[in-house]
């Protein structure tokens, strides 16, 4: 027993939680942002943005913790440009869309099948916002939590959907196939296992830039990197130098040879006959299969109503069985 006057010790604090952000999360993050000014017409606030994120990827981080996630992903919150710099566009992004535009132009002249992918996310809780209720019919409830998070992989072109190309999956689920979110290994074994056995002839498999869809194979060293590694870089690669050459000398060396990126991907597609053309950056407008997921999305809304997990995943399937794609 403790006397009356005397003090507790102070109970120890409670660990928070780490949060995880991966690169999956990251690309949603900056599609929701890129959907604010696109779609919406509307500037983005860390209110507006936290508000969005916890109702569609689950986020858990507060409002501080979106701030400084922002700022390690390149965005700053500083004036807005004036009229003129908005109207100049950089100059490398518009000889990049020259030449996809180019590249799919001679795709189509050669009549190769194109083939768009993208990932997505859904979670289990998703169903409309408003809908008809009374007194005595209560309607449909919105769930107080998002449920799970399934991630979904596919690809498509004119002909329709790629047959066996849909991967659903969720990444909490270790007993999986695939136990990880969207991630470089988990994107090349539906590419190997899911995307290639189901391409029946030589095909133009069109994609954007995320992370894990741009494994370099050849990346060279940068100048944040020892001395000594820049050196052996430029030995494997039949590259002189002089001895004695102090670090700038070597980095001035490297960035005049620097190759070309390679990446994994492309290289696995085009070893099974495939063509691969990148989209240019900042635009997801030219990939039609992002018009597609609202409209999946859309479907699932109207039917999810007390359905099973089993279920509600049969329901993502057969939202895919009726889309045939136009003008692509």
């Amino acid at each position: 027993m403790h006397k009356k006057n005397e003090t507790l010790p102070p109970l120890p604090p409670i660990p928070k939680k780490r949060i995880q952000i991966d690169d999956f999360d990251k690309c949603a993050i900056r599609h929701k942002i890129h959907e604010f000014y696109a779609v919406r017409k509307q500037v983005p606030t860390l209110k507006t943005l936290l508000t969005e994120l916890k109702k569609d990827i689950g986020f858990t981080g507060s409002r501080e913790y979106l701030r400084l996630l922002l700022h390690s992903m390149g965005f700053k919150y500083k004036k807005c440009r004036n009229q003129r710099s908005i109207l100049k566009e950089r100059s490398d992004i518009v000889v990049w869309r020259e030449s996809y535009l180019d590249e799919i132009k001679e795709a189509r002249d050669k009549n190769m099948p194109l083939v768009y992918l993208d990932e997505t996310y859904i979670h289990t809780s998703l169903n409309h916002a408003k809908c008809w209720q009374s007194e005595n019919e209560p309607g449909v409830s919105k769930s107080v939590s998002t449920g799970k998070r399934y991630i979904i992989v596919h690809a498509g072109g004119p002909s329709g959907f790629v047959p066996n190309a849909l991967l659903i999956y969720n990444d909490k689920e270790k007993k999986a196939d695939y136990h990880d979110s969207m991630n470089r290994n988990n994107f090349k074994k539906w590419v190997l296992q899911k995307l290639i056995p189901n391409l029946s002839e030589p095909t133009c498999v069109i994609m954007d830039n995320a992370r894990y869809h741009s494994f370099q194979i050849n990346k060279a060293p940068t100048s944040n990197d020892r001395k000594h590694i820049i050196a052996e870089w430029l030995r494997l690669n039949n590259i002189s130098f002089p001895q004695n050459a102090s670090k700038d000398k070597l980095v001035t060396i490297l960035r005049r040879h620097k190759p070309e990126p390679v990446y994994e991907i492309d290289t696995i597609l085009s070893n099974h006959g495939h063509k691969v053309i990148r989209l240019p950056p900042y635009h997801c407008d030219l990939n039609p299969i992002e018009m597609i997921w609202g409209i999946v999305k859309a479907k699932v809304a109207t039917k999810n109503v007390s359905i099973t997990n089993d279920a509600f995943l049969k329901l993502v399937e057969d939202s895919f069985q009726v889309f045939t794609f136009t003008n692509v």
